[in-house]
This record gives C-alpha cells, structure tokens and sequence, in this order.
C-alpha cells in the first residue's frame, strides 16, 4: 500500500461537489461527492454501467456535467482537460507504432530549438530519457514504439503525462487489456508516484489492483457513490461483497464432465499451420470448455480464429464432425472488432440470427418476434439501459460485452469461440459471464475459450494448455491444476 503524502489538514487535490449527469431523462450520475488528498491513490470501481466512466469523461472535459463543482486545488475549474497538473491515460493509449519513443513523447509539445528554425533533438531526447526514467524505464529513446510490449507502451504513457510535469494521473481501465505481468508493472510504477506525492486515481475490475496497491477503494453504483474505504485491512472477500452487495465466488471449478462416457467431438484441427503458427493439433468436444492462453504475439487468438474459421489454414486439415456446423466468435477487441457503434443494442443482438425471424413461405422478416427475442436476451443479461434502441456506442464497455454474448447465443451454435470474454468488465459481470459459459457446455456446445486471464481458465475450463511461440502445449485437466499453477502458465 501507499502512504499519503498530504496530512489530514491539506487542501484536496481534487474535489468533485454533488456532480449530476443526466441523458435526457436518464440521470447517469446523482450527486457524487469525492475528495482526494494529494499523494493518494485512489480505486475506483462499480458495476459496468454505474457511470464511471462518466465521471472520468466529465472530468476530462468530454462531458459537460448537468449541475454540480469541480475543485482543482481548491479552486472551481469547468473540467481537468486544460491543467497541465493533470494527465489522462485511458484504454486508447494515443501513442504512433511508427514514430520512436521520444518522437512519441514529444508529441504536441512546442519544439524545442537550437537556433531559429534548427530542432534541438538532442534536448528532446535529454527530456524524454528523465521521463522514462520516472517510470522505471531504462531503453533507448530510439526504440521504435511498435517494438515494445504492451506494458512498455502503457508505461511510456504515463512518462509522457508525467514529465509534463502532471501529478495529478487518472487511469481508465489502462490495464485491462495487459498480461499480468506486464499490468504488475504498470501498477508497480503508478504506486511508486504516488509515494513521491502524485496522486492517482485509476478505474479498475481488477480485485488484485486495488487491495495490492491503493490507499482508498471508492464504489460507484447506480450512479451514487456507495462506497468510500480504506483498503487496508479489506479482504478480497470484503471488496467482492461491496461491489455485489452480497457474499459472491466466481472462482467456481467447472466439475461437469460425465466419467466414463466418450465425448462427441464437434471439430478437429490436425497438423494446421498458417504462417509462424502450427503445427496445432486440437480436438473440441461438445459440452466440454477448452482453454487456451498465452502472451502477446504467442499466436493465441489466431487458434480462436482458426477453429471460428475466419482464419484459413495454409496446411493440415479442419475436420467438422457435424454436418452444417455452426460456430460464434466473441472477438478480442470488442470496439473495433465486435460491435457495431452506429447501430442500436436490438441491430447489434440480432445482426447474426436474421434468419431466426423470417416469415414462414416469405423472404421478409418479423420485427415483433425479433424485437421480442432481443429484449429477451438483453434482459436475461442485464444489459444496461434497456433499451433496444440506443446506439452500441453508448453503453460502458461491460454492457457491450454483455450484447456481443447475447448476438452469440441468439445464433444457437455448435460451436462457441471466445477470446477474452471477461476482459474490462465488473465482477458482476464476470461471474455472469462465467455462468453463461458454463450454460453453453452444459446445452451440448463445444467452447473454446482464448484468455491471457488466467482466472477465466480456472473458472469455467475443463482443459486448458499454453500457446508458445505458435505452438499448443498438452492440455492439462483444471481439476489437477492449482490456481498459481495457471497464474505462472500465463
């Protein structure tokens, strides 16, 4: 845990007054009150949809609040976005694979120059070494962005911001997408400027976030502010009991398997390769949930998309064991590669099953019964808010999520392919999500889960194995494996 640099008699860093956001007559945020001491650092968490990511977007000058203050150092400010003691570090990291690290940092910055029009890249570079260095990075400035891990960039982010001169750092779910090892990393680096006076304030699922590293555990439901704690002495239990409101696990052991029977195999990957990929041999039977992990570049999702066969095999052989396979694909990337953000929750649930709602004898659909089953979905899912109408855009990452699993079970599939289906979403929403896959096996589909998480293995998989280096491991039941065990395989 981080120690606070500020005594209980400073002035706040940050306060936020009876904050009110309202869509039309969708009110987002109810009177939130936050007040943060420099040097601390700061969890925010909630259910997907609890608005806060509003609050971050209001904050950030994308949002314009309803009614309510904001106080930067104790003195009224309309948004954050225009201090320089502020930085932002959202999901979207706004750095160029192209350009090298101090080109990256050096972005948007007055140039800085050696006599009229002639650069000083050696100034330039100077400044940004210091600010790797506040990060804990020790590399060239020279290196090409698109040649560091996902966690490197992460952190030559919050170097940016940070030798700015920003300490102040709001962190929007940055990690979610990381390994994590590579999210340790980051975190690692975030509290260590916090205990050099900077205060943070990061929107995280993570459980293991916010007891390993913050001071405070802020909870937003339903748009009010529930919850305000100190993390020391809270428990993982405790924190999933505040988020839920009621005693929760969803480190269930799927424990489904029927001994002695022998189990329909849907599909069958024998000696496949595509590029660096392969040889990958891989048998999915129905009811049974495979999983498969592994680091950035490993070729993981490349297996999922294989078997969903948006991928073609340049040699072996795909055998479907069912004549008329059906299979899903939950992407990885739900923004770029799941949703479609112009289209409403109803065209986004039903854009893979048109043919459920054709008219008997006619080419024509029907509205009714596909406006019927899409409400249905979303509410056996919780989709937030409720209506089929609003655009895919508008809802929290969580709920997106939630309707790209709806578009995959309307499409009643032999076949479910997953790519980190717990990625960025709630506690809540996981352990839904972990029922749901456990509900496709138990209908007599095969799953293949392709998670970096390993408690998406632990939870719902019957076999998992590692992908290295474009190879499958052996796959190995869960049931003799420990937690850690699939902590250190990822």
């Amino acid at each position: 845990m981080t120690t606070s640099a500020t005594n209980a008699g400073s002035a706040f860093a940050l306060e936020v007054s009876q904050l009110v956001k309202s869509f039309g007559a969708n009110k987002v945020l109810k009177g939130v009150d936050l007040q943060i001491r420099g040097g601390e650092f700061v969890g925010l968490m909630g259910p997907n949809g609890a608005g806060k990511s509003t609050l971050i977007k209001i904050l950030a000058g994308v949002y314009e609040a309803t009614s309510g203050e904001i106080r930067l150092g104790g003195k009224p400010v309309r948004s954050l976005a225009s201090s320089s003691d502020v930085g932002f570090i959202h999901q979207d990291l706004g750095l160029i694979d192209g350009l090298t690290i101090s080109d990256n940092l050096s972005l948007a910055q007055p140039p800085k120059r050696r006599l009229g029009p002639v650069l000083d890249k050696r100034a330039e570079r100077a400044e940004a070494a210091q600010a790797l260095r506040l990060v804990g990075l020790s590399m060239s400035v020279d290196t090409y962005l698109s040649d560091l891990t996902p966690g490197e960039k992460t952190l030559v982010a919050v170097a940016r911001v940070m030798g700015r001169g920003a300490n102040i750092l709001v962190i929007d779910e940055t990690t979610s997408a990381l390994p994590p090892a590579d999210a340790g990393r980051v975190i690692e680096s975030l509290a260590l400027a916090a205990r050099s006076g900077a205060t943070v304030i990061m929107v995280t699922h993570k459980l293991s976030e916010i007891l390993n590293a913050t001071d405070r555990v802020v909870v937003i439901i339903d748009g009010e502010l529930v919850q305000d704690a100190p993390t020391a002495g809270l428990d993982r239990a405790a924190l999933v009991e505040m988020l839920m409101q009621h005693e929760s696990d969803a480190r269930e052991i799927n424990t489904r398997a029927a001994a002695g029977e022998e189990p329909m195999c849907v599909l069958e990957l024998h000696d496949v390769c595509v590029g660096k990929l392969g040889p990958i041999n891989l048998r999915l039977n129905a009811g049974e949930v495979i999983g498969i992990s592994g680091l950035p570049g490993s070729g993981l999702h490349d297996i999922a998309f294989l078997v969903n066969g948006s991928l073609k095999p340049e040699r072996g052989e795909v055998v479907a064991h069912r004549q008329g396979l059906k299979r899903a694909l939950v992407p990885p990337y739900r923004e770029s590669q799941g949703g479609f953000g112009a289209l409403s929750v109803r065209e986004n649930l039903s854009v893979s099953s048109l043919w459920r709602w054709r008219r008997r004898g006619a080419r024509l659909l029907s509205p009714r019964r596909e406006l019927r089953d899409c409400a249905k979905i979303a509410a056996d899912l919780s989709v937030r808010p409720r209506p089929m109408d609003v655009p895919f855009d508008t809802l929290s990452g969580g709920n997106k999520q939630k309707v790209i699993f709806g578009r995959a079970l309307l499409a009643q599939p032999h076949l479910y392919v997953l790519c980190e289906p717990t990625r960025g979403v709630d506690v809540g929403t996981r352990s839904e999500i972990y029922r749901l896959i456990r509900e496709m096996a138990a209908s007599g589909a095969a799953v293949l889960v392709a998670s970096s998480d390993a408690e998406d293995l632990f939870s719902v998989c019957d076999r998992v194995a590692l992908v290295v280096d474009g190879r499958l491991q052996r796959l190995r039941q869960v049931t003799e494996m420990t937690a850690s065990e699939l902590e250190l395989m990822v």
